[in-house]
């Protein structure tokens, strides 16, 4: 029961964080996440740094790129942003600290299944990363070459992609064979 009372105040987190544009209270709601977060405060603060890093910096440039060139204002509307996002991100990984996500959605058969799979997809995906990572340093002598590295992640990209690609198509099969869907 606890996991669902905490599921549903996290849905009502994300739809409050997602409709106030407020910097202020933004700064005031992971203020009171960081509290809430307790000793796991740095670990998730990490995990949502590393999470957010690369993505929020290219649409940062990007945005600060368009505004200088349309000499638009945009250093409110990209703390704003910012914000929302680090907000979201880091309550996300403090829900997920915090609640067995399995009991959260056992109040429905679907929603149960659908965690299900994609929990299986995820530790079948680590576990594939884990077992290229070894190949490539089973196989080399020394450090590879940042072009070896390019390559190596560019081919990892491909095969999980089209792995996705294949799984997804085989998972909607199997749906459908269990009225999953009523096309």
């Amino acid at each position: 029961m606890k996991e669902k009372i905490l599921f549903a105040f996290y849905i009502i987190g994300i739809i409050v964080l997602t409709s106030i544009h407020n910097v202020y209270f933004f700064i005031g709601s992971i203020v009171i996440l960081f509290i809430l977060s307790g000793r796991q405060f740095l670990k998730i603060l990490k995990k949502t740094l590393k999470a957010i890093l690369v993505f929020n910096s290219f649409i940062t440039i990007s945005y600060v790129g368009y505004a200088i060139y349309k000499d638009i204002s945009w250093i409110d509307y990209i703390l704003l942003i910012n914000l929302r996002v680090f907000s979201i991100t880091f309550l996300t990984f403090l829900f997920i600290s915090k609640v067995n996500l399995f009991k959260a959605l056992s109040f429905s058969k679907t929603l149960s299944y659908i965690l299900v799979l994609s929990y299986t997809q995820i530790l079948t995906f680590k576990k594939y990363l884990e077992d290229f990572k070894f190949a490539l340093e089973s196989r080399l002598l020394n450090k590879p070459k940042l072009s070896d590295s390019y390559n190596f992640v560019s081919s990892l990209f491909f095969y999980f992609f089209n792995k996705s690609i294949n799984n997804s198509k085989e998972i909607s099969q199997g749906m459908k064979s269990r009225g999953f869907f009523n096309d």
